[in-house]
């Protein structure tokens, strides 16, 4: 998604309001996590289980060498039902990929004061949803003094066949997380992880073996002020792909909450295998006056990735769809429209077809209000699936 970022320091707050719109941030440590009992249903997480053993998704969706017909992702409710309760505006839904119309509703966004930060399906279609909450702000002092230990984090997995809400993993308030996304052979899970006071400033990457439960940490021993994306997968389930900005310099000593502004942004596929303190991997770094905002893998070992471009910390300018090779070969630049402030993409299990998600705050020219607009890729052309009027993000945390 794309950080709000400003020309010389960004205001922590940023990763808090973003929480809807899965932001970057960091994530819990696995210290004071805790599982629940399987098969337990986690109370007050309403699910489809009542409706029998109704699949998520279409069977058809799920590994078919053809695009899939349906996704989940955090969507704007309808009007009315927003008229009648604004405080559940958005929720976990299933939408018709060709239309974008919702098809049926399965959660509500929010959890005991958490938002949702990350929707990602497993290869058999169980749902993996990924939780937040915090920092909170003591003030009004430069940062907004976030307060540590004021955070919450939780991964839950809504099961495909019985409909059943089991809690994988709560963490303790000192960590913040999001993006949680297990791999296409269902072995690893990476998300992102930070402190909670610092945001996504010291932002690193955690991935945990589900069969031995051991994990490790990518980019934890990077400087302050950096930036990296929530992580995506290849199609083979052996790098992670992250957009990620290193620090403008090895240290920095200003106040929680603020940073300079990093240096250019890079696409870079990371080998999972082993703990590393940086991020070493193959990169292709972002034009001048741009930063990558989003990315994810394709079809063929490819990359696909959002960059975000112009003044105003990135978001006054175009915004561009980027089609890497499998060596990291910049192929094609297709413009998605100006003024983005959120943004994602989502392949499907093959990599073949890909949904790109950008909310364009100045789109259309000539029009009032903003819009989200919402695209399916796939064959090397992009096809409009649905527009979302309004001032947030109407389409986001996309997975199919």
């Amino acid at each position: 998604m794309t950080r709000r970022c400003g020309q010389v320091r960004w205001a922590l707050a940023a990763a808090a309001m973003l929480a809807v719109a899965a932001l970057a941030a960091g994530c819990s440590s696995t210290p004071g996590a805790r599982a629940s009992a399987p098969g337990a249903r986690v109370s007050g997480v309403p699910g489809p289980a009542d409706s029998g053993s109704a699949p998520l998704l279409p069977a058809a969706s799920r590994g078919a060498a053809r695009q899939p017909s349906q996704f989940i992702s955090l969507r704007l409710e309808p009007r009315r039902l927003r008229a009648s309760n604004p405080a559940s505006y958005l929720e976990v839904a299933v939408s018709n990929s060709t239309t974008g119309a919702i098809i049926r509703r399965l959660l509500p966004a929010s959890r005991d004061g958490m938002r949702v930060t990350g929707l990602a399906l497993d290869r058999t279609g169980n749902l993996w949803i990924t939780y937040s909450r915090g920092p909170v702000s003591r003030g009004d002092t430069e940062g907004g003094d976030p307060r540590p230990d004021s955070c919450g984090n939780m991964i839950t997995i809504l099961h495909a066949g019985t409909g059943r809400v089991t809690t994988f993993l709560r963490t303790g308030d000192s960590v913040l997380i999001s993006g949680a996304a297990p791999s296409p052979d269902g072995r690893l899970l990476a998300y992102g992880e930070s402190g909670c006071a610092t945001g996504y400033l010291d932002s690193y990457l955690r991935v945990t073996d589900l069969g031995t439960g051991r994990s490790w940490t990518i980019g934890q021993g990077l400087p302050r002020c950096h930036l990296i994306t929530d992580p995506s997968w290849s199609t083979d389930g052996r790098a992670l792909i992250v957009g990620y900005a290193p620090a403008a310099k090895p240290a920095y000593s200003g106040p929680q909450g603020t940073c300079l502004q990093p240096r250019r942004e890079r696409v870079v596929s990371l080998a999972t295998g082993a703990a590393q303190p940086g991020l070493a991997g193959a990169a292709a770094e972002a034009d001048p006056g741009c930063q990558i905002t989003s990315a994810a893998g394709a079809a063929g070992g490819g990359i696909l990735a959002i960059d975000a471009c112009g003044r105003g910390g990135y978001l006054q300018g175009r915004a561009r769809l980027l089609v890497f090779g499998p060596r990291l070969g910049l192929a094609r630049r297709i413009t998605l429209g100006a003024c983005t402030d959120g943004n994602e993409l989502s392949a499907d299990p093959s990599g073949g077809s890909v949904l790109v998600s950008a909310y364009l705050y100045c789109n259309p020219p000539g029009r009032p209000g903003p819009v989200t607009r919402l695209w399916s890729y796939a064959g090397g052309a992009l096809r409009l699936v649905t527009s979302v009027p309004g001032d947030s993000m109407g389409v986001s945390l996309m997975t199919w």
